[in-house]
């Protein structure tokens, strides 16, 4: 009895746990939008000199429209899409970047729906077959002839 109540008392520690991690990843990680802008542009001079004296400025408008718009969508957005686009610990993480990428999943997606059937079967190879939320359903490989 004693072990079982000890079992039951760590799940319930490790269920607590878990979803106060899950809650932390479930919103929109925050970047630092001026340090990466700052960087950006750094880069950007140090290859190019410095042409464009409103690159800072646009790159920190255009992260913060970016933004916006995740926040506004991020709800909505599937989890697989926030898994496959939203990297913030990766080197330089951009909202741009992550909106450009959840746009083109949803897109991906949109056309996959309209048009399942939109490329003839090929004899190029390897096969692959997609589910319609853009995952693989199957592959086969290449059968190369010796």
């Amino acid at each position: 009895m004693f072990i079982r109540l000890r079992i039951v008392i760590s799940g319930a520690i490790v269920l607590v746990a878990a979803s106060a991690a899950l809650s932390k990843e479930t919103a929109l990680p925050t970047i630092d939008i001026q340090k990466q802008c700052r960087a950006s542009q750094s880069t950007t001079d140090a290859l190019f000199g410095n042409k464009n004296a409103n690159a800072f400025e646009q790159c920190v408008n255009s992260e913060q429209t970016a933004r916006g718009k995740l926040v506004d969508r991020w709800k909505t957005i599937p989890p697989a899409d926030k898994t496959s686009c939203i990297h913030p610990r990766d080197y330089s993480p951009s909202y741009f970047e992550w909106l450009g990428c959840v746009d083109t999943r949803v897109y991906v997606l949109k056309m996959r729906t309209e048009r399942p059937i939109s490329l003839p079967n090929s004899a190029i190879c390897p096969t692959v077959s997609w589910q319609i939320n853009g995952e693989i359903a199957s592959m086969v490989a290449c059968n190369l002839p010796q």
